[in-house]
């Protein structure tokens, strides 16, 4: 090639577009936001980018020219995937930690000439630490998450060893934790629900479960149960000679009994309006007056009320004063009806059931069929009427096995007709009747073996048709 043809201008262009061309990929090079590292076929360092300071803090002059085995060997890198990828001559991801304490993520690829043999290796470089710490992050919140999960079922089992509280149902469950939740807290609390539905046990549970345990009594008064002739007296006590009968001692009252603890004013709704005054002022001032006295005494108590009548229409018809309806009215907690958690029903009979035999020093249990009616019977008297017609089939019955046949007959008159059984052929109402009559036994069983010991059957028999009929314990 002579001097004109280089100094030709298509020559010239051609030049000036490579030149430009390598701008451009030096660039790219530098801007990228990942860690770029070049090493030659012998693993020794060309040239890296600035993201590789950046995310390792290494220098391009540390490492310029040195080769990855003295790097690792110097403890700069755990390991190199240039080193791998010249070893298996193949593209190689690894996770590599820096000295600086960086974790990345690299991937070295091998960059071949025509006659396959490796020229470079290049490699992507990324930090990873903060994923890594993310991770780590959400690992000890998964913990943390199932450590509570755990403290909370073994409370919630607590719970119903303790109390004789049933916890089977989704909405009972979210009942307790909200109770559990405020118990903690000096506030005062309103129990709402019919009657039976166990609102006094649940402000048993409050008074256990909060800090005025081991301060105070949990002393409970029924509104509706003492004369309201004598209420006021029994609420707020006397003095000698207040009245005639008057003890000479005189009286505390039960407000003053529950200094430190808890007053549990059950069937609030029935308290007369001039006691709701005076009970109102007790609250307000945290003192109160005997019967007769002239000395206030100083009380500190929570109040946890409960009533199954609707304070709203009492208080909108006059029944009710307003202001103590909003005194009491902090956190208002409602206990469902027994029919709406019907889940619990099997457990609760179960409960009973335990109970009865000890105390009647007997072996009784319900059969399948009679747990299904007791299941479908609306309680319109709640978990205090499941618990009577539990005790009365107890003392009525005399075999060990309560059946069916044996349970009242109101109970009987409710039974749905045909509930059963369904239309179809021999085959399929057997099926039907075996799942129902499996369903009920894993209500009142806790594993597999006892309910197969219920049943008369294999342990293998019960799994294999819970399988069968998608049912679970």
């Amino acid at each position: 090639m002579d001097i004109s043809e280089i100094n030709s201008p298509y020559l010239q262009k051609h030049i000036e577009t490579l030149k430009n061309e390598n701008e451009d990929l030096k660039k790219a090079f530098e801007c990228s936001y990942d860690g770029i590292w070049i090493c030659d076929s012998e693993g020794v360092t060309l040239s890296i980018n600035k993201a590789i300071e950046r995310i390792t803090g290494l220098k391009k002059e540390e490492v310029t020219g040195r080769n990855m085995i003295e790097l690792v060997e110097k403890g700069i890198f755990d390991q190199s995937a240039t080193l791998k990828a010249l070893e298996e001559k193949n593209t190689v991801t690894i996770m590599q930690k820096v000295i600086s304490g960086i974790s990345t993520i690299v991937t070295a690829n091998p960059i071949f000439d025509q006659s396959g043999n490796i020229k470079k290796v290049i490699s992507n470089v990324r930090d990873i630490t903060e994923l890594i710490q993310l991770r780590e992050q959400l690992q000890k919140l998964e913990e943390e998450k199932n450590k509570y999960q755990s403290e909370l079922n073994s409370l919630l089992h607590h719970i119903e060893e303790v109390n004789d509280i049933v916890l089977k149902s989704p909405n009972m469950k979210k009942v307790i934790e909200k109770v559990m939740q405020v118990a903690k807290y000096d506030t005062t609390v309103v129990l709402l629900g019919e009657s039976g539905t166990g609102k006094e046990v649940m402000a048993q549970l409050i008074h256990d479960s909060s800090p005025r345990k081991e301060k105070g009594e949990f002393i409970r008064v029924n509104c509706s149960a003492i004369p309201a002739e004598l209420l006021e007296s029994e609420m707020f006590g006397y003095e000698s000679g207040a009245f005639t009968g008057a003890k000479k001692s005189g009286k505390p009252g039960l407000i003053e009994l529950a200094h430190d603890g808890t007053l549990f004013l059950d069937e609030i709704g029935e308290l007369p309006l001039n006691i709701q005054a005076k009970f109102l002022r007790a609250i307000q001032e945290k003192e109160i007056m005997r019967l007769g006295g002239v000395t206030p005494i100083k009380v500190n108590f929570r109040i946890i009320a409960a009533t199954n009548r609707n304070l709203n229409e009492m208080v909108a018809s006059g029944a009710f004063r307003e202001d103590l309806f909003y005194r009491l009215h902090v956190v208002p907690v409602t206990i469902p009806p027994l029919r709406s958690r019907k889940d619990d029903i099997p457990k609760l009979i179960e409960s009973f059931t335990n109970t009865f035999n000890k105390y009647y020093h007997t072996e009784k249990c319900f059969s399948p069929e009679a747990i299904r009616m007791l299941i479908d019977y609306p309680w319109p008297g709640n978990v205090r009427e499941l618990k009577n017609i539990v005790e009365r089939m107890f003392v009525t019955t005399s075999s060990d096995t309560i059946y069916q046949k044996d349970l009242p007959d109101f109970l009987l008159s409710h039974a749905k007709p045909g509930a059963s059984y369904k239309n179809g052929s021999l085959k399929e109402q057997l099926a039907q009747y075996e799942r129902e009559l499996l369903q009920n036994t894993l209500r009142v069983s806790t594993t597999t073996y006892e309910a197969a010991a219920l049943l008369g059957i294999d342990q293998s028999t019960v799994v294999r048709k819970m399988k069968k009929y998608q049912l679970s314990l």
